[in-house]
């Protein structure tokens, strides 16, 4: 095939709507391969026939499906599998849109007749408690790798001031660890630079479990594992 016969990523843009980074975003993830890449000047070329396929992608992206959804729907757009991706996303739309349907009745009272809006009061968790089979490795560990101190009267380390909002306490059982209660535990911690992060908590003795990865509908993130299993989702803040 000639390149009179492919389009060039901004003729592929044109017909498509797709944006040109977009395109380039969509090759690098394996979501849509060009048919051709010059090896010497690095240009992509696409096929006419991919035009559906990169419209579907480009509709499917509108209503914030993501993109390792998609590919699976992608894969057989008729198959149980798709059909299961798309009823979990219609349900989630449909409670975004009943949610933003209330909030908008709630300031059109607020605006037009005057009267108060709620206040809000959310809940939230303030401690989670894991197992720690070794727990002087495991106190090293995090007293090393996130530079926190370990409060042995309370068994736990503590994030922010107490009644603030940053307040938090991961709390270590050695005898959930021995003892069999429960396996374990995931949680996820937000650190300010996600490369350093992971690098200092695999020189304080974590194990690797995802590297530093990114997606289109959350942060950029990475799993460790500490001394005791716990995995461990650092989230770029």
């Amino acid at each position: 095939m000639s390149h009179r016969e492919l389009l060039s990523i901004g003729e592929f843009s044109v017909k498509t709507g797709l944006s040109i980074p977009a395109l380039r975003h969509y090759d690098e993830v394996d979501l849509l391969r060009p048919a051709r890449v010059d090896p010497g000047t690095g240009y992509r070329r696409y096929r006419l026939d991919q035009a559906a396929q990169a419209t579907l992608i480009r509709h499917l992206r509108s209503v914030d499906l993501p993109i390792d959804q998609i590919r699976t729907l992608l894969a057989d757009q008729s198959g149980p599998d798709a059909v299961a991706v798309l009823h979990a996303h219609r349900e989630r739309l449909l409670e975004r849109a009943h949610a933003i349907a209330r909030l908008a009745e709630t300031i059109g009272r607020h605006y037009e007749e005057g009267t108060n809006m709620e206040m809000m009061k959310e809940d939230r968790v303030v401690q989670v408690t894991v197992p720690a089979r070794n727990l002087e490795a495991t106190v090293k560990f995090y007293t090393e790798a996130f530079g926190l101190e370990y409060d042995q009267s309370i068994a736990s380390f503590q994030f922010g001031a107490w009644e603030t909002d940053s307040f938090f306490l991961l709390t270590l059982d050695e005898s959930a660890g021995a003892g069999g209660q429960f396996g374990p535990a995931m949680f996820g911690l937000y650190v300010d630079d996600l490369d350093a992060a992971h690098a200092a908590a695999l020189a304080a003795g974590a194990a690797l479990v995802q590297p530093p990865f990114e997606t289109d509908y959350a942060p950029r993130r990475s799993v460790v594992a500490d001394p005791s299993g716990n995995r461990i989702s650092l989230t770029q803040r």
